[in-house]
């Protein structure tokens, strides 16, 4: 009998992101002296990331490259080399490689190129970066170069040395002339990473001095919780010397930075100096201990007596430095004097009855392109749980939507306005700013930013607004994750409600990606308020704390005042979750792949779209409990009868479009290539 052969109980991330079925674009290539692994996302960033000396020996079956998952967490294309030798990437091999990427354009049509190393990575980040003219560079504790001509004085890395240094990309410092920013970290106290920042020059060089981390500044960094918001920083936007040294700070409470301190002082001889400031570090951090207690105590005395979720803890620094990573929000500026706002509880929480602010007016503002078959139920949803009114905002329908908006605009139940974006630009970002100058937003009592294909499970009480409001208490904000839900089995397009039809999604708390942890916000329109965006408000810093809880009632992290727009961990859903109906049918989902995004124009809402956002891990009815309430809406505006013709007219123009959509090239493929993805088997239909 034949010996059985088991395969690997385990794998690493990058191999499900390209196995079959997945987003199905990237390549990885084995070499005998470094392997290159990509995976193509829907980004316009592309990562570049080169191996450190400390990976070279790893023969583990999940080795990932180099910030692989925070490059999954980010959404980035990321191109990771693996080293299997300490060769300082002097390999004409990779040379060649990277110079035939080059010349096929593999570069070409992202918005920014990063490549990233630390130390032997470091290098070679600043040596293959001038492959792509105008790259970013972020480079570690780097090494420019060892070859002994140029740098005798570098006594480390023997096997680096020996390498063939009169190869090309010989020397990283003189190669950094025609890149973007070139981001360097170190410790200035380490003698010879000094020497090596010292060869750089040039306007595009950005030096951050990080004291004290030896030559284990990525890990010193990961430690404090920031090196996600510096690499975020890199990618995204300029990493100014203020922000950096601000989250810099952190260093402050890693017993790690106190024995790098108090070391430097006895090497320099000054007992009593290193000995005070030892004593003053486990002062304060004991000082620290005590106040995160008081703080965490005081939660637990504001958390309703009803809710079934323990109180929140404090964020985990992991938490803290994923919400420092997520962008900033430029309108949110810090007072210049005075006190800065901070994130309390609100008052009044757990109340049976209504609070004060559950009255008056509760808008929603949205944009649309042919969502005319899915609308009515949409706007019956709302209404039935207490929304009032709707701003929509529509552009190019060929499917009649801009007629249903302006039919409810004639029957007083809505307001519909042509969305001004320009070509290229996000039709929501510019229906937001042409909301705020509208009369219904600036009267407001309530105000949310929602999709037709994102329903608020209200979780409490009855399911309305009013029920929320008292739950949460006198908020003046409350944001509410995503719940992703896939096309439960359905592959067809069928004329039912789309809460009923689709039941299946992510576990409760399963975030398999980024977009999973998306959030939405309701906001109070008061003075403390700024303006509307798409996921959470901007709020002025200098008016006032902020009373802001998620959808368990517990006060968001500080951090959310200047950056964020995606749910921590942590997250409470008690109260409310938002399903987000991302995908419907197979066949509807052709339909929104013709139309294109809202927001990200340029992303193909193709196979990564799907697999990133059709899950169907449990069933999830609890949105059914309000069925009854949204027919008994839906039937009253279909009393109207030129609604309920454009309402039929919408379905036979979707039905259609899926029909012309199946006899073009490709797009019959395509049907049945992402039904296979993430499918509920036992239930396909149609």
């Amino acid at each position: 009998m034949a010996d059985s052969v088991s395969e690997p109980s385990e794998s690493p991330l990058w191999l499900h992101d390209l196995r079959p079925g997945a987003e199905g674009e990237g390549f990885f290539e084995k070499n005998l002296r470094h392997s290159l692994m990509f995976v193509k996302r829907p980004s316009d960033r592309l990562l570049v990331t080169f191996d450190n000396l400390s990976n070279v020996n790893d023969e583990s079956v999940t080795r990932e490259p180099w910030a692989y998952k925070f490059a999954q967490d980010s959404g980035l294309s990321h191109l990771g080399i693996m080293a299997h030798v300490s060769d300082w990437y002097r390999d004409t091999d990779l040379i060649k490689r990277f110079e035939g990427l080059a010349a096929q354009g593999f570069f070409d049509g992202y918005k920014r190129v990063v490549f990233a190393g630390v130390s032997m990575g470091g290098y070679a980040a600043l040596a293959f970066s001038s492959l792509v003219p105008g790259a970013h560079v972020v480079a570690v504790n780097p090494q420019t170069t060892l070859d002994p001509d140029l740098v005798p004085w570098e006594t480390r890395y023997e096997n680096g040395r020996r390498q063939d240094w009169t190869l090309p990309l010989a020397d990283g410092a003189a190669l950094t002339k025609g890149a973007g920013r070139v981001n360097v970290f170190y410790d200035p106290y380490h003698e010879l990473d000094q020497q090596h920042v010292d060869r750089f020059s040039g306007e595009n060089i950005r030096i951050f001095k990080c004291w004290f981390s030896a030559h284990k500044t990525a890990v010193f960094l990961r430690k404090i919780g920031v090196l996600k918001a510096v690499m975020h920083h890199a990618i995204f936007d300029e990493l100014t010397e203020a922000e950096f040294y601000q989250l810099y700070r952190a260093r402050r409470n890693l017993p790690w930075y106190r024995g790098s301190v108090s070391g430097y002082f006895r090497e320099k001889g000054r007992e009593d100096l290193a000995t005070h400031f030892d004593r003053a570090f486990r002062r304060r951090l004991r000082k620290r201990k005590r106040r995160l207690a008081e703080e965490a105590e005081a939660l637990q005395q504001v958390q309703p007596q009803d809710a079934p979720e323990s109180a929140p803890q404090t964020p985990s620094p992991e938490a803290l430095a994923d919400i420092k990573a997520q962008p900033k929000i430029k309108s949110a500026k810090p007072p210049v004097d005075g006190p800065m706002a901070r994130i309390v509880t609100p008052k009044g929480a757990g109340a049976k009855a209504p609070a004060k602010q559950g009255k008056g007016s509760r808008v929603i503002v949205t944009t649309m392109k042919n969502e005319g078959p899915f609308m009515l139920e949409w706007v019956a949803y709302n209404r039935s749980i207490g929304f009032t009114d709707f701003l929509i905002y529509t552009n190019d329908c060929d499917d009649g939507t801009d007629l249903i908006a302006k039919r409810l605009e004639a029957m007083g139940l809505a307001q519909h306005r042509e969305n001004p974006f320009k070509p290229g630009g996000s039709p929501q970002r510019s229906a937001l700013k042409d909301a705020g100058k509208q009369e219904l937003v600036q009267t407001a009592d309530w105000l949310i930013c929602a999709d037709c294909d994102e329903f608020l499970n209200i979780r409490v009480g009855y399911g309305r607004l009013d029920d929320l409001f008292a739950a949460v208490g006198e908020a003046d904000a409350i944001s509410v994750c995503w719940k992703l839900f896939g096309n439960s089995g359905q592959l067809a397009y069928q004329d039912k409600p789309v809460i009923e039809q689709f039941d299946r999604s992510c576990g409760e708390h399963e975030y398999p990606n980024y977009r999973a942890l998306g959030m939405k916000t309701l906001v109070r329109n008061n003075d403390r308020l700024i303006k509307l965006r798409i996921h959470r408000p901007a709020f002025h810093l200098d008016r006032g704390d902020v009373a802001w809880v998620d959808g368990g009632g517990n006060p968001m992290p500080d951090l959310y005042l200047q950056q964020g727009w995606k749910a921590y961990e942590g997250f409470s859903h008690t109260y409310a979750r938002l399903h987000h109906y991302a995908v419907r049918s197979v066949d509807s989902f052709l339909v929104k792949r013709d139309r294109g995004r809202t927001n990200h124009v340029g992303d193909d809402q193709g196979i990564a779209y799907w697999s990133n956002m059709n899950y169907n891990s449990e069933r999830d009815t609890t949105i059914h409990a309000r069925l009854p309430g949204m027919r008994k809406e839906m039937a009253k505006l279909l009393q109207d009868p030129e609604l309920a013709k454009l309402h039929r007219g919408a379905i036979d123009w979707h039905r259609g479009k899926i029909e012309a959509l199946r006899q073009r090239d490709g797009w019959d493929a395509f049907r049945e290539q992402i039904t296979a993805i993430n499918a509920a088997p036992e239930l396909q239909t149609g």
